[in-house]
């Protein structure tokens, strides 16, 4: 394979992740199941089962990807993805979003791993593995300018039609699979070939390694309270009579705000230390919903900052703490621990949360969420510094 034809992979890898930001439907996603029938209780178990199966499928995917191939696994992802919004874009009942949401996990867990394994194998074959920051930086920019600039329109074309947001990702999907189609798939260094016994040993070192234990468990009740709230925002929106024009603005500004936190997320560490970088996070997202449940008027959906900033801190400087504990040969395999910890957390939250909205009001489900999240959080961290690992 020659050099140029492996640069094409680059070009084609940031085409891709531009492609995977498409996401127009995101703004007003909750609003188009309420207007097909779902209550929040319904809407919360949807997002359940496709937390649910990205946690079972997690570590097959990346095994596939690593016996089959990435080029073949990413265009089978996009057979998926293309097939989940294809029923989406039909459907009208909770069973048909459902068989569309394990779809999309199924996608975007095939994706997973084997796109980043992609990438650093052409820079390997190039010689040029060391700008691999530097790209998947450059790439990661990328999908975030798409996922603002597609949720900004899916303000606009919600307000006209929630079903149409769905119709709009159709094209941008169907482009996967030329995009894909042209990767080439380059010779692979470092060959996986996962067994049981490799998976049994790191669980092993992992139960074995107490900081390790705690860090991933604080990390994961932390994911899951931040989360939670997500499928929220939108009939929070409405509640304070914001316009569904403006509601991908709001959703393009967060997804900008993240990514920025994330960007300077370690030089804020490195000033408040790793003990209030921790409690940071159980802060920032109770007092966020509090604040939600509390003050009701037109511009509060800006108390949404703080578990937005959470957010955009939070995988930062979480990867770091457990990179520096996790052995080089395993470190994937904890960092997908962690993962599954975090969806786990998440998939029991948000159906209790729905439940609550739905038999009481959104407002209290908000109230209960800040206040579990400021007490089980800090409940945590006092464990944490009493074992002295933080």
């Amino acid at each position: 394979m020659t050099p140029s034809e492996l640069r094409g992979n680059i070009r084609c890898f940031y085409l891709f992740k531009i492609l995977e930001g498409v996401s127009f439907f995101v703004p007003i996603i909750v609003l188009f199941w309420q207007q097909n029938g779902l209550s929040l209780t319904q809407v919360m178990l949807l997002q359940s089962f496709f937390s649910l199966t990205m946690l079972l499928l997690d570590i097959p995917t990346g095994y596939l990807a690593d016996a089959f191939g990435r080029r073949i696994v990413l265009l089978w992802s996009g057979v998926f993805m293309t097939t989940a919004i294809i029923i989406y874009s039909l459907g009208h009942s909770f069973v048909a979003f459902l068989g569309a949401e394990i779809l999309w996990g199924v996608g975007l867990s095939l994706i997973s791993g084997a796109d980043v394994a992609i990438l650093y194998d052409t820079l390997t074959e190039l010689g040029e593995e060391s700008s691999f920051a530097a790209v998947w930086g450059r790439a990661t920019f990328y999908y975030g300018i798409s996922l603002m600039v597609t949720q900004f329109l899916g303000g606009f074309i919600g307000a006209y039609e929630y079903r149409w947001t769905l119709y709009a990702c159709l094209p941008f999907m169907l482009l996967v699979f030329p995009i894909t189609f042209s990767l080439r798939e380059p010779q692979r260094h470092h060959k996986v070939r996962p067994k049981i016994a490799d998976l049994l040993s790191a669980l092993g070192y992992l139960m074995s390694h107490q900081k390790l234990r705690w860090i991933i468990l604080y990390a994961g009740v932390t994911y899951g309270f931040f989360q939670a709230a997500l499928w929220l925002y939108q009939p929070y929106f409405k509640l304070t009579g914001l316009s569904v024009v403006y509601f991908g603005a709001v959703f393009a500004v967060f997804q900008g705000l993240t990514a920025l936190v994330g960007k300077y997320a370690h030089k804020v560490e490195k000033r408040l230390g790793q003990p209030l970088s921790l409690l940071m996070l159980v802060f920032l997202t109770g007092t966020g919903y509090l604040l939600m449940a509390n003050f009701l008027f037109r511009f509060s959906f800006l108390f949404i900052v703080l578990p937005q900033i959470a957010r955009g801190f939070h995988k930062v400087i979480i990867s770091d703490y457990i990179n520096k504990h996790a052995r080089l040969d395993i470190r994937a395999t904890i960092l997908s621990t962690q993962s599954m910890v975090g969806r786990l957390v998440y998939a029991a939250i948000i159906p209790v949360a729905g439940w609550i909205a739905d038999t009481y009001s959104l407002v209290r489900a908000l109230a209960l969420l800040g206040f579990t999240a400021l007490i089980v959080g800090s409940a945590l961290f006092l464990v944490l510094r009493y074992k002295n690992i933080v």
